[in-house]
């Protein structure tokens, strides 16, 4: 199966949002297409969304997914629900794939959750809700530490760089703190020269 085109990923991604809230299924946009949002430009080849996703919500989410046009497993998505684990739905035509991740009981998922925020994701006007920008700066860090893997980083920087004066230090620091990651953010901010203007 070949890449999804970026329009067309955009276009599914529309369409699991409108279904995640014509169910009523709480919901936040995270992963590289929120870091893409705030900060710089990269490709991503799917989305990743954390649902608060309960028991009676499975059947008519999979009903939304028709078997022909969708690869979509009710029981896989039962199973994800029990051990919080990720699944996925993918439109068979395109390629194109969001990863829906369950509400992880963690205290750092659980308030970023509480503090999720509606944005404009295109230029027609399109919106869903979004971690926070000072969240998905900690997301991207914590991800680093877990994984290693260098474009965590690149896209923490990235939210930073293009933020910039919106962020609030503040809380970005005592959520860096809280999560283990706080040597890490201020070697960012330090490479980016933002301690240097708050000293001067």
């Amino acid at each position: 199966m070949e890449q999804a085109r970026d329009y067309e990923l955009k276009r599914f991604f529309g369409h699991v949002i409108a279904v995640l809230e014509q169910l009523g299924i709480p919901y936040m946009v995270v992963g590289g297409f929120a870091a893409i949002l705030y900060g710089e430009p990269r490709l991503t080849v799917d989305v990743d969304v954390v649902v608060d996703m309960h028991p009676e919500h499975v059947a008519p989410f999979a009903a939304s997914f028709p078997a022909d046009d969708y690869y979509l497993s009710e029981e896989t998505i039962y199973d994800a629900l029990r051990r919080r684990y990720l699944f996925n739905v993918i439109e068979s035509h395109t390629g194109a794939k969001v990863d829906l991740v369950p509400l992880p009981a963690d205290a750092f998922a659980r308030a970023a959750f509480g503090r999720r925020q509606r944005l404009l994701y295109d230029a027609e006007g399109h919106s869903a809700l979004f971690i926070g920008p000072e969240d998905i700066v900690l997301a991207k860090l914590l991800a680093y530490h877990e994984t290693g893997s260098d474009k965590h980083l690149r896209d923490a920087r990235g939210v930073l760089v293009m933020q910039g004066d919106q962020l609030d230090l503040e809380a970005l620091r005592e959520g860096a703190r809280a999560t283990g990651t706080f040597d890490l953010l201020e070697e960012l901010l330090r490479s980016i020269g933002h301690l240097d203007e708050e000293l001067s």
